[in-house]
């Protein structure tokens, strides 16, 4: 049997997130970010912050929350020389050590302190990395949050969770990677693996621009609103990449601007009667959703098969 999801629901669901608080999250991090820049830029000379660019990489950059959300960034810094040394044999076992020390939560700043010059020294003698850049990032950022905040480094990526500096219950994950801005593609590495992992979002910024000023506000609540349902009868949040490319080619005219719950049944029929693989990649549209890298091929089936199960359940 159905349930019904009616309007006074989906008016609800569109209502349910906090666009300033995102907003303002947001603004604190890109803050944080650009200030230990600076600083990590005094110490190295490999790190300038023209260089080093800063991208939303999930559903943050819409403003499309749901409550399981989390704030992802990758953060990437052009420079040749650093990729050379990162990829040197040579610290294989400064990498292991590095790995087996980010498996300690860092809470106080404090802890830092002693610690701090000796390790610069240190670095001063060997050539500078990504995962010296990684470090060196999170022990800035550990001078500028309170001490209830908890850092954690990781092999690839920072994560920081605290109420007193972001809000309750935020996650806020930076995957620290290389970059070419030549071709706008990230550099990942591989938790726990030597080898790096290509990432380009293509034109995904640039479709997502032009489709909020072709259909409006109503573009970013129907991902919001996919979001809060995929959240609710998944317990997670759906590939966004997959999702965005779903609502990318629905018609602009599904699009009501006075009326979020004729905009979600005409959008969700369109996607449910649309045969899959007519829908484009939202980062290439020379690719279907099946073919997009950044939505391995079995997951995209899976989701897809979810989001269209999630809408045959409902009565609209």
């Amino acid at each position: 049997m159905k349930s019904d999801l009616n309007r006074e629901l989906i008016e609800n669901l569109n209502e349910s997130s906090n666009e300033n608080f995102a907003e303002t999250v947001n603004n604190i991090v890109y803050s944080l970010v650009e200030e230990v820049v600076d600083e990590v830029s005094l110490i190295s000379p490999f790190v300038r912050s023209d260089k080093c660019v800063l991208v939303p990489a999930n559903e943050i950059y819409l403003g499309a929350f749901s409550q399981l959300s989390e704030y992802t960034y990758f953060f990437g810094i052009d420079n040749a020389q650093m990729e050379v040394n990162s990829k040197s044999k040579s610290q294989t076992f400064k990498y292991l050590w590095r790995e087996f020390r980010a498996s300690w939560r860092i809470g106080r700043k404090k802890k830092y302190k002693k610690v701090k010059e000796k390790e610069r020294s240190i670095q001063s003698l060997q050539r500078y990395s990504l995962a010296d850049l990684r470090h060196d990032l999170v022990m800035a950022l550990a001078d500028r949050v309170s001490e209830t905040s908890v850092i954690t480094e990781y092999s690839n990526h920072i994560s920081l969770f605290g109420a007193d500096d972001f809000g309750t219950g935020v996650m806020i994950n930076i995957y620290v990677c290389f970059y070419d801005a030549k071709t706008e593609t990230f550099g990942l590495p591989r938790a726990n693996k030597n080898k790096i992992i290509p990432v380009a979002f293509g034109n995904r910024f640039r479709n997502l621009d032009n489709k909020v000023v072709e259909c409006g506000p109503m573009f970013v609540n129907m991902a919001k609103i996919y979001n809060a349902l995929y959240s609710k009868n998944y317990d997670k949040v759906p590939n966004q990449i997959l999702l965005e490319s779903l609502l990318y080619n629905c018609p602009n005219v599904l699009f009501d601007e006075n009326d979020v719950y004729k905009t979600f049944v005409n959008v969700s029929n369109y996607i449910r009667l649309t045969n899959p693989k007519s829908f484009v990649s939202v980062c290439d549209e020379s690719k279907n959703i099946f073919e997009e890298s950044l939505v391995d091929r079995t997951n995209a089936q899976i989701d897809f098969g979810k989001i269209v199960n999630m809408l045959d359940r409902y009565k609209y």
